[in-house]
């Protein structure tokens, strides 16, 4: 087990998340109840490299009908995000973010490695609602909707975070 691999199974417990591990290709998984969805996490530990990879998934499968609008949803949001990226798998309509840290040899911090899985739950939740309105609109409306009209519906975000 990698030093990086043991500090992301500590982050896990630490954060009291549930979670299962595949130990043999160094994986944590885990599922998320957030505000909109129930997101699937996928985190991956590259060892030797020093590398992890966190990349939360959709629950709606995009049919083939509907990729090309999504697809410039996915394009639309990535630009303005900081981190990570929204990807599409063309050929089974799977809509996914993904989101790499690369750490310095034997400074694994536990902090960033949670801000990865928060981010990444965090996007997931802020594009369901869209991604929904996409997948609802018949075929044959397709050509009527203006994604970056979609995109500015503030009712489809998340409430702001309460001020403490």
């Amino acid at each position: 087990m990698s030093a990086l691999y043991a500090t992301a199974l500590n982050t896990f417990k630490e954060m009291g998340w549930h979670y299962r591990e595949v130990s043999e290709h160094s994986v944590i998984e885990a599922d998320f109840e957030a505000h909109h969805t129930k997101v699937p996490l996928h985190v991956q530990v590259f060892g030797e490299t020093h590398i992890i990879t966190v990349v939360s998934n959709s629950t709606q499968q995009v049919p083939a009908t509907h990729r090309l609008p999504v697809c410039e949803l996915l394009m639309r949001t990535n630009k303005d995000l900081n981190l990570g990226n929204f990807e599409l798998e063309w050929e089974n309509g799977q809509v996914m973010f993904r989101v790499t840290n690369v750490f310095p040899p034997n400074r694994h911090d536990s902090r960033i490695i949670a801000s990865l899985v928060h981010s990444a739950v965090a996007e997931m939740d802020r594009l369901t609602p869209f991604l929904g309105e996409i997948i609802r609109t018949p075929k044959g409306e397709l050509l009527l909707l203006k994604v970056a009209d979609l995109m500015l519906r503030e009712d489809l975000l998340p409430p702001a975070p309460e001020a403490e």
